[in-house]
């Protein structure tokens, strides 16, 4: 098998009892350079019986927002989970975000670059930062969120108790 969709009609093909969840990009695939390309693979992938959608990472709340609008406008309608990865790490994240082609915006890097090093600094100032991520997110709409713990509970445990309910 080579694409998504593919994968999702071999597993339809077995029965209903599976409920398929579809990876959505609001930056664009690292691959595919154009925003609205890589939509209409979205819808491709929803029309070929992905249930719903859970973003890569992201650090700019816009872009999730506009990849809403995007979507919808050619008709994909599932849930659309955003993706939310706790930074406890400066320099993971650099190394993540390189590997999948997320974008670490100015204010990001203004935060934890002068606290490279200090792991509880940064530890606090990653949950903070997440903190309102989310709370920016569930207040705009999201329906849920889906958190990359890289097997880091404690970070997400405590996200989860300070956000706004």
């Amino acid at each position: 098998l080579e694409y998504c969709y593919q994968l999702i009609e071999l597993i339809r093909s077995y029965d209903s009892f599976f409920s398929i969840g579809v990876a959505g990009f609001p930056e664009g695939h690292i691959d595919c350079p154009d925003k609205e390309i890589d939509s209409r693979y979205l819808k491709i992938k929803i029309d070929t019986g992905g249930e719903f959608v859970i973003t890569q990472l992201f650090f700019n709340n816009k872009d999730y927002f506009e990849y809403l609008e995007r979507v919808r406008k050619i008709g994909v309608t599932v849930r659309i989970i955003p993706g939310i990865i706790p930074i406890t790490n400066y320099q993971q994240l650099l190394r993540f975000c390189k590997t999948c082609g997320a974008t670490i915006p100015q204010r990001v890097h203004d935060i934890f670059k002068p606290l490279d090093g200090d792991a509880e600094a940064t530890y606090k100032a990653g949950v903070q930062f997440t903190v309102e991520q989310c709370n920016e997110l569930l207040e705009g709409g999201a329906p849920g969120l889906h958190f990359y713990t890289l097997n880091k509970v404690d970070p997400t445990r405590e996200i989860l108790n300070k956000i706004k309910r």
